[in-house]
């Protein structure tokens, strides 16, 4: 239910949220307290899933909206753009990369990549961005997905490697851990994130308000982002 009382200006009812997991993270501290506190009367109901159920759980009418990475090109799903995320490198010490200033995607030795495990729409888009098949073996002696970006960048900086994280990820990295970030050469690999519904979707006033809020917690540099080299999501 979603209710407008327009003479004093309250929002009111619930919003059942699906995010994936390489944003939630990232995201939620952004602007779930300022949109608590700015409306009061709304109840946000966040629950962490995967692309696919995101989707399901949307035709089914279980959730309200989700945030993930887009283009889905699904039936019956609508994308409302939110922002673009910078793709960046990490990278190990003792990897060669670790000595350019800006990096190709051909510059990554898949047998040296850590990724996320399948189900990942993020794995995809590495995959995608690297030039890898769904059938390639990496190369690593210790065989290992992970389950997180925090994962991830463990497994870079213990066992050496690369890998390939989120703009949003990054941000709050102390000294230590930024010193192994490297940019793409441009154009820039960006991801796309936006604010997905089903087309019968009702609640538009709060999905106005929740879409607004986002665009103004995240970051200026990631609302300057461009769509010149969007990576996609499948494979």
């Amino acid at each position: 239910m979603e209710m407008v009382n327009h003479r004093k200006g309250v929002v009111a009812g619930e919003l059942k949220i699906g995010i994936i997991p390489t944003l939630a993270p990232y995201l939620l501290p952004l602007f779930v307290k300022e949109f608590t506190t700015k409306y009061p009367e709304v109840r946000l109901v966040v629950n962490e899933m995967m692309t696919d159920i995101i989707v399901q759980r949307l035709r089914e009418g279980k959730i309200d909206a989700g945030i993930l990475v887009t283009p889905l090109m699904e039936q019956g799903i609508r994308e409302d753009l939110l922002f673009y995320e910078e793709l960046v490198v990490y990278v190990s010490k003792n990897n060669q990369a670790f000595e350019k200033q800006y990096v190709l995607a051909k510059d990554i030795d898949p047998n040296k990549l850590w990724l996320l495990e399948e189900g990942h729409c993020f794995r995809s888009q590495i995959m995608n961005l690297c030039e890898l098949q769904k059938a390639s073996k990496l190369g690593h002696h210790f065989e290992y997905e992970a389950g997180s970006i925090e994962t991830l960048r463990r497994m870079v900086e213990i066992n050496d490697g690369i890998t390939i994280l989120p703009e949003l990820s990054t941000i709050d990295l102390p000294a230590r851990q930024r010193q192994l970030i490297r940019q793409f050469r441009k154009p820039v690999p960006m991801r796309q994130v936006s604010l997905v519904v089903h087309r019968d979707f009702i609640k538009k006033k709060l999905l106005d308000i929740l879409k607004r809020e986002i665009i103004a917690a995240v970051p200026e540099k990631v609302k300057r982002n461009s769509a010149k080299n969007v990576v996609p999501v499948g494979v």
